[in-house]
């Protein structure tokens, strides 16, 4: 059974109903009856998993939050007491409030580049503005803790579900989509995105002079925690 979305429901029986097949219309000929006997019958064995209607009510919020946050202000930003001068943790500081206080209409990708026991490169391209947003909800599969990082105590590592990464000692590359870039290689641009919004192609291939390259603003910041860190800033447009 493919996974449904909570949020194309916009009621608990209407998420039963889902699971109603017209054998079950046929012969029980009671609409009520039949979400009862779905309910009672299906339990947590039936088609993967059926929701009790609190846990619908949670899940559902959850991900209304995460597809439609709120606008914050500063007070509320992981960043908001970092006084430290390392440059890059500044730069993610910075983009925060701009991004949460919406100074800013714009998605940032960042290139993180470290380097593994044996030397070699493991990097990744992440969606800054997704990472501080899923950070807000400790449950969220990929969660990152911000704050940690703000405070020292913890670091942004290159992992195998941001947009790009890449792992030299496996020589292994795994790509993957975001909610705000869909990602896709291609030849010569090495990695080119589209923004989901405005669907503009954003190329983050340094060496690379194609048009792509103008739909980014590209700055490098170094720090002795990260060493060179990339910001690429999409002005988001308008999309009529």
């Amino acid at each position: 059974m493919l996974t449904m979305n909570v949020l194309d429901f916009s009621s608990y029986e209407e998420y039963l109903d889902n699971f109603i097949t017209i054998n079950d219309v046929r012969y029980i000929r009671n609409l009520n009856v039949s979400r009862c006997f779905i309910q009672h019958a299906c339990g947590k064995s039936c088609m993967g998993r059926l929701l009790s209607r609190d846990e619908f009510i949670e899940k559902r919020k959850k991900m209304h939050n995460l597809m439609h946050p709120r606008v914050m202000n500063a007070a509320e930003l992981f960043g908001r007491n970092y006084h430290g001068n390392d440059n890059v943790l500044q730069q993610f500081a910075k983009r925060e409030y701009q991004l949460y206080t919406k100074q800013l209409a714009a998605s940032t990708i960042v290139f993180l580049m470290m380097r593994s026991k044996k030397g070699l490169e493991v990097s990744s391209f992440i969606d800054l503005e997704q990472s501080f947003r899923e950070a807000r909800f400790k449950s969220t599969q990929h969660y990152v803790n911000w704050p940690a990082i703000f405070e020292g105590k913890a670091r942004l590592t290159p992992q195998s579900y941001h947009l790009s990464f890449f792992d030299g000692s496996k020589n292994k590359v795994v790509m993957n989509g975001s909610e705000n870039f869909q990602v896709f290689p291609e030849g010569a641009h090495s990695l080119l995105l589209i923004h989901r919004g405005d669907h503009k192609i954003v190329c983050v291939n340094g060496v690379c002079h194609c048009s792509h390259t103008k739909n980014v603003f590209r700055t490098m910041h170094s720090s002795s925690i990260y060493g060179h860190c990339i910001f690429f800033d999409h002005l988001v447009r308008r999309v009529n």
